[in-house]
């Protein structure tokens, strides 16, 4: 019989558990924690963290975790059977405040889990992906991040460009700290743009090792007070240069469903849509203001 059990946070032992069971679903095609969840758990519970874990035994069945973002907390679940995720979402939410919104990250197969839950529908997150080379050409200028420099300024240019986002926007120094410390990071893959002696865009790219080498622009984004000069088109063209130049024989994003203008810019570089996750949302409720 699965037994569910939420927690605010996990022993060593659990942590190693919980690793090995990611691990084995994600082998066995399990959808995987988003980055800001893996984060999270791989380097530390932060305030927000909560965890839910199924188990038949002493074996781990399924996992579902909620870690702070910009606006409330964002969750993810991973499981073998799907007959355990409402349990486990269930058993999480039980441990989050309702005057905390939730964002739960999943497909549109989930519309009934979250409906009875009390969460609604919101977001589509389109997954995006091209061959490389591209013909496309730029010659924007460029640099790389500096570690231990860059953070201030780049964190300036990603909050604005991204203030009313759940999961990219509200990032502090902790957060980028973070993203610095994981195994794929690499600062030649962080390519920043500046304007009038300051920091005006960016292109983040992560490479995916597999059969095939794959390159993520992971994250791209003008400063609002550099709209309207096309460097959004410039430096997505950039980070596919980069990523064609370093190996990998594809490229993908991620992109709202809803930013008509990104799609399509993406869209006309070549771009076609592969997946579609679905966010639920349950908002806040009986905050004081």
């Amino acid at each position: 019989m699965v037994q569910v059990r939420a927690q605010r946070s996990l022993s060593p032992a659990e942590h190693a558990r919980v690793t090995a069971f990611l691990e084995a679903a994600y082998a066995a095609g399990s959808p995987r924690l988003n980055d800001h969840l893996t984060s999270d758990l791989t380097h530390g519970e932060r305030d927000g963290f909560r965890a839910a874990i199924a188990s038949v035994g002493d074996d781990i069945v399924g996992y579902a975790q909620a870690s702070a973002a910009n606006d409330g907390v964002v969750v993810g679940v991973v499981t073998f059977n799907s007959d355990d995720v409402e349990p486990l979402l269930r058993e999480l939410l039980s441990m989050v405040p309702i005057t905390t919104a939730v964002t739960w990250w999943s497909t549109e197969a989930s519309a009934a889990i979250a409906a009875e839950l009390g969460l609604l529908s919101d977001r589509g997150l389109l997954r995006m992906g091209r061959a490389l080379p591209t013909a496309s050409t730029t010659d924007v200028a460029l640099r790389p991040f500096r570690v231990g420099l860059d953070e201030q300024a780049w964190l300036a240019v990603n909050n604005a460009a991204f203030a009313a986002h759940g999961e990219q926007g509200g990032w502090d120094l902790a957060t980028l700290q973070q993203r610095e410390r994981e195994e794929w990071f690499d600062a030649d893959g962080f390519l920043l743009h500046e304007r009038d002696g300051r920091l005006a865009a960016f292109c983040w790219t992560k490479l995916h090792p597999g059969a095939v080498l794959t390159g993520e622009i992971y994250v791209i984004a003008v400063h609002p007070d550099f709209h309207g000069r096309g460097l959004g088109k410039a430096l997505t063209v950039a980070g596919l240069q980069h990523l064609h130049s370093v190996g990998a024989e594809g490229a993908m994003l991620y992109v709202d469903a809803l930013n008509s203008a990104a799609v399509g810019l993406y869209r006309a570089l070549g771009f076609e849509v592969e997946h579609t996750d679905q966010s639920y949302h349950r908002s806040a409720q009986g905050a004081s203001s």
